[in-house]
């Protein structure tokens, strides 16, 4: 089987696959956490990571300083709404409970 070229349909199709499976992983650890440790744990989860998400951003080597500013800028906001919305979703569930 040969691996997708970076970048091509298939790769985005499996790589959006792979997101999709680790955010219901998150999810569902992220509700167990809620359930044994309370929904202030969450928030507190939320504020660490946010304040790490820098380490997380790769500079590509031919963007431009501007362009690199404005994609961290975009994958800190994008970020930010996709990791509240995992864990709305897990206090939610551990409401439920």
């Amino acid at each position: 089987m040969n691996e997708p070229e970076q970048g091509s349909a298939e790769a985005v199709y499996v790589s959006a696959m792979v997101g999709e499976m680790m955010q219901r992983v998150l999810e569902d650890a992220l509700a167990d956490l809620a359930r044994t440790r309370g929904a202030a744990y969450l928030d507190m989860f939320v504020e660490r990571e946010l304040a790490r998400y820098a380490d997380l951003f790769r500079e590509r080597p031919d963007d431009t300083p501007e362009t690199s500013k404005m994609l961290r800028a975009w994958f800190a906001m994008e970020g930010s709404v996709a990791l509240r919305a995992v864990v709305e979703r897990a206090s939610t569930e551990a409401r439920r409970d």
